[in-house]
């Protein structure tokens, strides 16, 4: 029953985080993020991020760090209400991996990425039911004790669809009319 919990809890979190960063996205046509750093900073005021250096992060979210991600460049880390986060990238990939503030604890890592780095086996899935739009960005989540998570944000002419993809089920989570 525990495992249900907290399993439903990190997929919750996990979709907060993505609508988050992706609010307002339905305009976006760019392939990347221009500024990997700014999905943490909108995740919540400015006021409330603080900015810090890799000798101000808790030990043990930083060990958890340096083991799981090597050869990453632009690292910055920032500190929120309850957690630390690690923006970064690594093979031409957006990364954010966020932990506890308090004991160091993985929550969750998101990588965002253009069609090109998409795994074939979703790409196809996705290009085979929707063939009249252009897949713009993907957004994969991994969190502890949960299934990987896809969100595809898709343009078409007119109409933005964002899918949910997770353990091979799809559903169109997000549709918004294009503007012009």
């Amino acid at each position: 029953m525990k495992k249900k919990i907290f399993t439903g809890i990190n997929f919750a979190l996990a979709m907060l985080v993505v609508n988050l960063i992706s609010y307002g996205q339905a305009a976006v046509t760019s392939r990347r993020l221009s500024n990997p750093a700014s999905s943490a900073e909108n995740a919540v005021s400015e006021s409330a991020v603080r900015i810090l250096g890799r000798h101000d992060v808790y030990s043990k979210a930083m060990k958890s760090f340096t083991r799981s991600f090597r050869n990453v460049s632009n690292e910055k880390w920032y500190e929120v209400d309850n957690a630390l986060i690690a923006t970064f990238t690594s093979d031409d990939i957006d990364c954010r991996v966020d932990y506890n503030k308090k004991k160091g604890y993985w929550l969750h890592t998101m990588r965002t990425y253009d069609e090109t780095k998409m795994p074939g086996d979703l790409r196809h899935a996705v290009k085979s039911t929707y063939y009249d739009y252009e897949i713009n960005l993907v957004h994969e989540i991994e969190s502890p004790n949960a299934p990987v998570t896809y969100i595809v944000q898709l343009i078409g002419k007119t109409k933005v669809i964002k899918l949910r993809i997770c353990e091979g089920e799809m559903e169109e989570w997000q549709k918004f009319e294009k503007s012009n």
